[in-house]
């Protein structure tokens, strides 16, 4: 389950709204029986109306933090740091194929707030053969091939009809040029003229290509989509200033990367990330019971609104506090809580016996109960 979070200015000594709001938060509110887990942060002003607050490590400090009305009903003084480390996942949600386009998910362990990662487009093979794949002066038509243009890439056993003999290329880098969505063409250098067009021509090729990985720069820990858009299209994931990779969501939900315009209906690996060093905000966590006789006399006197709720921060002869109101509440879903009667028609119910039979069950005015099988 999610814990409750408490953001603090130590600044100003107020519990504010988070991150990113500067305003005063809501007053909680508390149920008896409860075991909240909760986690405190602790936020420095930047002085930035974009990002106000950058979080503060407190966890060399001794904390404390009470409910109650005059005295502490719900108490904790221990508490232990969060982790920071961040890990990113990738799962892909479709399979790219026949009308169905590649999507892949990007998700975070905890929200990043520094450092970067950088994304892999892993390598590929492309299986083509001279006897069933035609090539029109050195113009591979391969459909959905996927390939990008000046993209690297590895062929095995090309052959070149040189005078007066063949010239084989055996595991050669070549590059992409020409490309269509279902054909291209190779070049010696990324901005070469396409070899086959002229002589020499291509006689055969036989094997694979294999498609070098694609990897983006670095991509900052609070990017949104439109920057990893741009990432992948400055690695290269672009046709005719088309990008191939649209991306939505944000880094608090997740990214979704779908695989379109010429990379569309085709079946990618998963993405890799890559030169992770994301880290999460610091903070403190515990979990904090309400469950306690303190908690039940307030109850029982009455005394559930109009509360505080008190941090105290203190190292060495520095103690600081923090306050804001706070409530309790009675559960009506307790340790002791019986299953309510069934509804009736008028001050009768059926019941089954277990054993195949139903009862009518009647209750009078003067709480007699009959029953008789129906």
């Amino acid at each position: 389950m999610q814990p409750r979070r408490f953001f603090l200015d130590t600044q100003s000594r107020q519990f504010v709204g988070g991150f990113n709001q500067t305003f005063l938060a809501s007053n909680p509110a508390f149920f008896q029986e409860d075991v909240e887990a909760v986690e405190l942060y602790f936020l420095e002003p930047t002085g930035d109306p974009n990002t106000p607050y950058r979080a503060l490590n407190y966890g060399s400090n001794t904390v404390k933090l009470a409910v109650g009305l005059t005295a502490p009903a719900a108490l904790q003084t221990s508490w232990t740091s969060t982790s920071t480390t961040v890990t990113a996942s990738i799962t892909t949600l479709t399979n790219g194929g026949s009308g169905f386009n590649e999507v892949q998910r990007l998700t975070f362990s905890k929200v990043p707030t520094t450092g970067s990662y950088a994304l892999s487009l892993p390598a590929r093979q492309i299986s083509f053969d001279s006897a069933t794949e035609t090539h029109v002066l050195g113009l591979f038509n391969v459909p959905d091939h996927g390939l990008l243009n000046g993209q690297i890439v590895q062929a095995s056993d090309i052959q070149l009809a040189t005078s007066p003999s063949l010239t084989t290329y055996s595991n050669a880098n070549w590059f992409v040029v020409n490309r269509t969505k279902d054909s291209f063409g190779l070049a010696f250098t990324a901005d070469g003229p396409r070899i086959g067009a002229a002589a020499p021509f291509i006689e055969e090729y036989t094997g694979s290509l294999s498609v070098s990985a694609i990897t983006t720069a670095q991509i900052v820990s609070d990017a949104t989509a439109a920057d990893i858009q741009a990432a992948f299209v400055a690695a290269g994931m672009e046709v005719n200033a088309q990008p191939q990779i649209i991306v939505t969501g944000d880094r608090f939900g997740g990214f979704t990367f779908t695989f379109a315009n010429t990379q569309a209906n085709i079946n990618f690996g998963a993405i890799t990330v890559v030169g992770n060093t994301l880290s999460a905000d610091p903070a403190l966590q515990a979990n904090v019971s309400f469950n306690t006789s303190e908690v039940a006399a307030l109850i029982a006197a009455g005394n559930t609104q109009n509360l505080k709720m008190e941090v105290e921060v203190s190292s060495g002869a520095v103690r600081q506090t923090y306050s804001t109101s706070a409530s309790i509440s009675d559960d009506i879903i307790t340790s002791a809580s019986t299953s309510p009667l069934p509804a009736g028609t008028a001050n009768s119910f059926n019941l089954s016996d277990g054993a195949g039979g139903v009862w009518t069950v009647t209750v009078d005015p003067n709480g007699i109960i009959t029953t008789s099988k129906v």
